[in-house]
């Protein structure tokens, strides 16, 4: 009885590993799967990103005083244009007029699909949000990329523009 209970166990022990090798490597091709949607998120991240670093080096050279910032904002990536100017006179208690021009990146691996979100804060206040969607493919990018350029160049309207909204009196104009 000891032989014939050790080859029950055995058995047993057998089926067990057996299912979990075949479980497994169905796990593993899903995750497979999975990662490589992953992986083409980030490279198409990554193009986009390269674009509006492009843009940035264009506007930074007519507007020296913004710095690039990266990082995470509500769960997207984001790279942002950030200048704190200083107040024309001192009698504004502010210290500082806050300029920004934010971009929040969000691929969506599980229905390949992208998101940009720009933010634009001018002389400490909010001008717009604007949003984009739209598919995840090399024949959507120039899409997304006008759509970046857009959104510098309707900031650039705006921060360099003389309305009484975004320009104090005392800052000189162009």
């Amino acid at each position: 009885m000891t032989n014939r209970f050790k080859d029950k166990l055995r058995e047993i022990r057998d089926a067990g590993v057996r299912r979990s090798e075949a479980s497994h490597k169905e796990r593993s091709l899903e995750d497979m799967a999975r990662s490589q949607k992953t992986v083409a998120a980030f490279e198409y991240r990554e193009r986009v990103e390269k674009a509006i670093e492009e843009l940035v080096e264009n506007f930074l050279g007519e507007a020296p005083g913004f710095h690039l910032s990266r990082g995470f904002f509500e769960g997207k990536y984001m790279l942002a244009l950030r200048f704190d100017e200083p107040t024309p006179t001192d009698a504004d208690s502010r210290g500082h007029l806050y300029s920004r021009l934010m971009l929040l990146l969000a691929p969506h691996s599980e229905d390949d699909s992208f998101e940009i979100q720009c933010r634009k804060t001018i002389r400490n206040r909010d001008v717009e949000t604007q949003t984009r969607s739209g598919p995840m493919t090399l024949a959507e990018l120039p899409e997304h990329t006008a759509f970046i350029e857009d959104q510098f160049l309707s900031f650039a309207r705006v921060y360099f523009g003389e309305t009484p909204i975004t320009r104090p009196a005392s800052l000189p104009t162009a």
